[in-house]
Formats: structure tokens, sequence, C-alpha cells
């Protein structure tokens, strides 16, 4: 286990979780360094690793530090574990699989078939198909143990056929799932190639006409799959329609959340962002107050810092989308005064947060603070290369070095950025655009060229958002404006 390992899991931990800890910590009066430990760690959130560590090791010389984190690390995951237990279904399932198997072991069979058909129930209730099996099999199992006794040959059969229904549910949930994945991935692959989702779209639709139309995975799993293709094609309200349409799905079946519900979240993410995608910046309040509803809770601290980054980052763009830049940048300071928490594990968040502010800063006239926000996020962002706000992210840096006068630094970093977007596959237009007219050093050329070289840039640019779905760094950006703005007479 590394020490990095541990430092994430407790500062994942929520306040109640913290509590529990303390409590089972404190039920020994004799010293316990594995709790003095998390102590240090805790006192030394933001820091560097290497403090902690110096610090226990100076404290505590003969006291292993490897031997004492892996403790630690054990006793907190037993500690979480029993907490989840408590507070969700699909914990309680296997718990009470273990428990029923334990039983049957130590010849308790009467309290074994107690805690299985627990187990069954949940799993019915939640649609968990695979305990539900694991249920079914492991009574099946002990009745055949003990010569199927006070059970006729048609009451065993029922159970048979309800475990052989439950395999096929997993079965068609599977290839849900496999449809859903495979898009994604060719999608990422090949944004452009509509052939390569022919053959998907064709079986999830398949899929869907013979399958139940009443279970809630399928259903959820059927409008992810519809929601993620109409966004890949550009049709944002088809994408908004489906995904509200899931809202209300997760709205009407509250048992069936994960805890924490992420999916939900991914819901209302796909909501915002498609609304943003359209505009339509004054409809996005209430789903960002959904958004921040959610950070309400009692759930564990990581789903809590990404509601509140994602909120954040949806509020921060909504103000942007309306032209409020005095109240952008006066928001980004509370967020800054409220402590809010960007590295939680979720790259492409972390990025937008910091790319919608330097934004503010862009659009304010602030560059040398826009340079410096971007040079964070680049230092911080170091495993996001591929994520499309990257590279919207090195075009602003560019058009901030030249806002600065550095074209010397910017002839290089350009150089850089061409080779970087190399090992990226293709440049995008929007990209060669940007390029050649910084090249151009157009501050420097007179009214004249400018007239003539702002018309044939508006066309350039009219033609590549006609083709908007091969250009989503458009999206990040106000183009129409900027170089209106550079090329005025």
């Amino acid at each position: 286990m590394s020490y990095q390992d541990l430092e994430k899991l407790i500062y994942s931990l929520s306040s109640s979780e913290k509590k529990q800890f303390q409590l089972y910590s404190n039920q020994s009066k004799n010293e316990k360094y594995y709790a003095l430990l998390f102590q240090i760690i805790l006192e030394h959130k933001n820091k560097q690793g290497v403090v902690w560590q110096q610090l226990f090791k100076e404290k505590y010389p003969a006291v292993s530090l490897e031997s004492t984190a892996n403790y630690l690390f054990k006793v907190l995951t037993d500690v979480l574990l029993q907490i989840r237990i408590e507070q969700d279904s699909w914990f309680q399932q296997y718990y009470g699989l273990m428990k029923a198997r334990l039983c049957f072991e130590r010849s308790i069979p009467d309290r074994g078939m107690k805690e299985i058909q627990s187990v069954y129930k949940k799993a019915n209730q939640t649609e968990n198909f695979i305990n539900k099996y694991n249920a079914l099999r492991m009574e099946l199992d002990v009745l055949h143990s003990s010569k199927f006794s006070d059970y006729d040959e048609q009451q065993i059969v029922d159970k048979q056929m309800e475990a052989k229904m439950a395999i096929q549910s997993i079965r068609e949930i599977q290839e849900h799932y496999s449809l859903y994945e495979l898009l994604n991935i060719r999608l990422a692959n090949n944004p452009t190639l509509d052939q390569y989702t022919d053959d998907l779209i064709l079986g999830e639709l398949s899929l869907s006409f013979r399958g139940n139309k009443t279970r809630f995975e399928t259903q959820k799993l059927h409008l992810l799959f519809q929601a993620f293709y109409f966004i890949h094609k550009t049709e944002y309200r088809s994408a908004l329609m489906i995904f509200k349409e899931l809202s209300n799905l997760f709205e009407e079946n509250l048992s069936m959340w994960n805890f924490p519900p992420y999916d939900y979240l991914s819901t209302l993410d796909g909501i915002l962002n498609s609304l943003a995608n359209m505009k339509q910046y004054t409809e996005m309040q209430a789903y960002i107050d959904k958004l921040s509803g959610l950070g309400k809770g009692d759930y564990t601290e990581h789903f809590h810092n990404l509601v509140h980054l994602s909120s954040a980052c949806y509020q921060l763009q909504r103000l942007l989308g309306e032209r409020k830049y005095k109240e952008a940048a006066t928001f980004i300071q509370s967020a800054k005064e409220n402590h809010l928490h960007i590295h939680i594990g979720d790259v492409e968040k972390a990025m937008e947060w910091y790319f919608l502010q330097a934004l503010t800063n862009f659009y304010s006239g602030n560059y040398t603070t826009t340079k410096k926000v971007l040079n964070e996020m680049f230092d911080s962002c170091v495993h996001g290369t591929r994520h499309n706000i990257f590279r919207a992210a090195k075009l602003l840096y560019l058009k901030t070095i030249y806002e600065i006068h550095d074209c010397d630094y910017m002839e290089s970093e350009v150089r850089a950025l061409k080779r970087q977007l190399q090992k990226l596959g293709k440049r995008y237009n929007i990209e060669n655009l940007v390029f050649r007219l910084l090249a151009t050093e157009p501050k420097r050329r007179g009214n004249e060229w400018k007239k003539k070289t702002l018309s044939l840039y508006q066309t350039q640019l009219m033609e590549l958002q006609a083709k908007r779905k091969e250009e989503p760094l458009l999206k990040y950006f106000d183009y129409d404006g900027w170089i209106s703005r550079l090329l005025k007479s």
C-alpha cells in the first residue's frame, strides 16, 4: 500500500465517518499509534506527504511507519465497510450472504435461511439480479443437502426457474452495458465517423424492444445510450429531453439510487452540459440548485467535493455565458474563501474549473492573471492532456501571450503545441485558424488589412460553426467576438 492511497482514503472521509473511526479507536485505553498517525495526516491536509511522514518518525522513532500505516488502512477500511453495511443495500446484501454461509458452515441452518430470505428480498427490491441469483442458488444448495425435506418438486422447480430468470436478466443488462460502453469508446476514438456507431444503434434498439421495459436498470442504460448518442450528433435539444426523462426516472425511484448517487450526479451533469451548449443559461439555475442539493446528503467527502466542484463550474459557466464578468470574478473569490477542493480525482472537472477561472480573467482583460491560472492548470493536471478542454486551454494560453505582447515566446509555444498535438492525432481546424491569425500579428497591421482580413476569418469561422460536431473546441470560447475585437479597425 502506498502512503498516497492512505492519504486519499483519509481525506475522503465525511465528518460522520471520522467520528465513527474515533469512537472505534477510543474503545481501547492503550496508546494506539495508528490513531495518532491518523490525526497527524489529518492535521497536515493539503501539504506534501513527506511532512507528516517525517513528523511521525520524529515523534515515534521506535515505531515502524510502514506497519502503522498498513494497520491504519486496514482499520479504516473495516470501519468504513461497517458504516456502508448500515447505509447501503448493496453492502447489506453481500454481508447477508457471508453471514448465511457462515451459519450453514456452523450448522445453524434456520438462522442461515433467514439471512438468505432477507438478501433475496432486498435484491429483488433493488433489481440486484446477481445477488438474487446467489441467494436462490445458496438456498437450493442447502435444500439439496437436506434432501429437499418439506419441499415438493413444484416448489423446487419454481425456485430453479426464478434463478434461471435472474441469470437471463443479468445477461440482458450486460448486453446493454456492452453497447453503451462500446458507444463511448468508439466516439472517443473516432468522434467524426458516424458509421462506427450504426451497428451499435441497431443492436441497442433491438435489445430495447425485446427487453424488459419496466426494469429500472434497463431503462437507465437505454436512456444513457440515447443521450450520449445525441450529444455526439450535437443534437443537444434531443439529448436534453432524454436526460430530463432520465432525471425523472431517478427521482421516481429513490430506492434504486446508489450510495453515493454518482449516476444521478452524472445525469444532472448531462442536463447542465446540454443547456450550456444550447446557451440556455437561465434554465441552468434550477438544475444547479438540484446539484447543490445533493451536497447536503450524508455522503462521502469525495462525493461532496465533486458535487460542490461541479456546481461551481456550472455556476461560473452560466455567469460567463450571460457576460456577467464582475459577478463571475466575485464568485471565484467566494469559492476560494470557502476552500473549494478541486483535486478530487476527477482531472477533467478540475481542468474545467481552472479554465473557467482563466476565461473570466481573459474576458475581463486581466491577462497576467489568466496566464498564471493556466500555468497552474498545466502543472496540476499533467494527466489531462487528452481532454479537449486541455487543447482549448492551450489555445487560450496563446491568445493570452499575444495580448501581453510576448510574440517571441508565443512562437516557441506554438511550435511546442504543434508537436504535442501530433501525438494526439489530427489537429482541429479552429486550432489551425488560431495559429494562422496570431502568426500575422494583427495588432501591427493597418486598418485596410484588418478590414479585409476580418471578412475572410469571419467566413472561415462560419464554415467551422456549420460543422460544429467536427470542431468541439468551439464551445469553449467566443471566437467570433475575439476575432472581431482583434481585427477591428
